[in-house]
């Protein structure tokens, strides 16, 4: 019997009975019991993260139980460190043979009540639970010990740490990010360093760099009473050592990647409520928020390497790497104006629908405002000729006229905007480019195309599903076709292909 066999079975557990569950992450093989988990470190050295011998996984065993009970006190679920020996034949816990296994001993906490979990069941009590955390986090930041510039050099840190990013992201592109995103990133992040390297020391200075969490995400976080926030970082003092704000930039960052922006702006205001972010904090948080998804897309990356070429496990690590990365990008974005444009069925909403992901933009959907300004509901079917009846041209250009209104609206509010519409003339588009100038903020064409082929199907099993609220036809496509004209200067953008590598070129620009 190997070591996994061994520690899939309950028998092998001190009053454990039941099935035994199974997690593994990029660093970790994790076992659970119906009231306890048994954690063991995989032997890896990904440079900023090293069990790669028994005594160095023994050490970040009794660090990883030091450090959370620092962190959480009597509420921490970390129970101790148990040596798992063997003697040529059998595995035990009871000291025959040689160690050759350190494992973390916890607690199990009840799953239904995990943050993530509660997200995941889109539990009608988040917004409430989040009033409750937003203030016992900036509690806990308040009082995190501070670190003096003597001992750690934050802005020294955080530049190692962004750099170390992409040195170790970049093996995956173009896999998990386009090249030209990565390359943009990395100019955009030296040069807000090179800007911003004085405001992190004088952060430091005024005592924001602290000893805190540093894996402050959702996973992390359950609602108990008390509630419990646990699983600190133990291998690396360096991601342990951060500015408050580098700190709570990882749950908004989270609660994003989840879907939920709105309680991602809950907990940042409820926060900042409660606690003196101090000096740049609207200039840094952005940033910081991109740090931390870049390493959970960097992580992600690291785990698909680990699993099968063509497994299931191996294509969802690979789109969990990019859906992060485009949001580390997103985060780096400025507030910006961008159009799609493509025939119908090219995939222009799916394609906005995931930038605006990336980025929190607001979606200004033509199918949508064309059946408001007529009084009708987004989901009732209008099947006319091309060019008639609602899509008329007094339909179509008063349509236009509104996403023109709302889009300078939203711009002139602060928020980035993506126009979902066919844009088939070059007089639709040029008044909403004369915003863009008008108002200094970037407005680029997305342009989608695929074959012929690809769209016809699209459009077949769309209509077939009947959900989509496009009245778009396969009728109705040649007629587009003859009309539609061709954008100059825009993003050539391939539909055909994942949707994530469109939203990673288009990045590429916006950054």
């Amino acid at each position: 019997m190997d070591m996994h066999s061994f520690l899939l079975d309950s028998a092998n557990y001190p009053g454990e009975t039941g099935s035994i569950e199974y997690a593994e992450t990029h660093a970790s093989r994790v076992y659970l019991t119906k009231d306890h988990v048994y954690k063991v470190k995989k032997p890896v050295d990904f440079g900023f993260l090293d069990f790669s011998t028994l005594e160095k996984r023994q050490h970040f065993c009794e660090e990883e139980v030091r450090l959370n009970r620092q962190f959480a006190g009597d509420a921490a679920p970390h129970l101790g460190v148990l040596a798992l020996h063997f003697d040529g034949t059998h595995y035990s816990w009871d000291g025959a043979g040689d160690i050759v296994e350190y494992v973390v001993h916890m607690r199990r906490l009840p799953g239904q009540r995990m943050l993530a979990r509660l997200i995941d069941e889109n539990a009608t009590e988040l917004p409430a639970l989040i009033e409750q955390l937003a203030p016992l986090l900036a509690k806990i930041h308040a009082a995190a010990p501070q670190v003096a510039a003597a001992d750690f050099d934050d802005a020294a840190s955080v530049a190692f740490n962004v750099r170390e990013n992409f040195e170790q992201t970049a093996p995956f592109a173009p896999e998990c990010i386009a090249p030209e995103a990565l390359a943009a990133a990395e100019q955009r992040v030296e040069g807000f360093l090179a800007q911003h390297a004085a405001l992190l020391q004088r952060r430091q200075a005024q005592g924001w760099v602290r000893q805190v969490h540093g894996d402050l995400h959702s996973e992390h976080i359950c609602f108990t009473d008390p509630i419990q926030i646990y699983d600190c970082i133990e291998f690396n003092e360096r991601f342990r050592t951060s500015d408050i704000l580098c700190d709570i930039a990882f749950l908004i960052m989270d609660l994003q990647a989840r879907g939920r922006l709105d309680l991602a702006q809950q907990l940042e205001q409820g926060w900042r409520e409660n606690i003196d972010a101090g000096e740049g904090a609207d200039i840094l948080l952005p940033f910081y928020k991109s740090y931390r998804a870049w390493v959970r897309g960097k992580v992600a990356a690291f785990t698909m390497a680990q699993q099968p070429e063509g497994s299931s496990a191996r294509a969802e690590q690979k789109r969990r790497s990019r859906d992060y990365l485009n949001l580390a990008l997103g985060f780096l974005a400025r507030p910006f104006l961008l159009l799609t444009c493509g025939l119908m069925g090219s995939g222009k909403s799916y394609f906005a629908q995931h930038l605006a992901a990336a980025t929190g933009a607001e979606v200004l959907r033509s199918d949508a405002i064309r059946k408001e300004l007529a009084g009708l509901a987004a989901s009732d079917k209008v099947h006319v000729p091309f060019g008639s009846g609602l899509y008329d041209e007094e339909s179509t250009a008063r349509t236009y006229a509104a996403l023109l209104e709302r889009a300078e609206a939203l711009l002139r509010a602060g928020r980035p905007v993506i126009v979902d519409a066919a844009f088939t003339k070059q007089a639709q588009r040029a008044p909403l480019l004369a915003l863009g100038a008008q108002l200094g903020v970037p407005a680029p064409i997305a342009h989608l195309r695929c074959d012929d082929a690809t769209l016809r199907q699209r459009l077949e099993a769309r209509n077939a599903e009947g959900k989509d609220i496009s009245d778009g036809r396969l009728e109705l496509l040649d007629a587009q076709r003859r009309s539609f004209e061709a954008p100059e200067n825009a993003l050539q953008l391939d539909a055909a292909l994942d949707v994530q590598q469109a939203v990673s070129q288009t990045l590429a620009q916006l950054v």
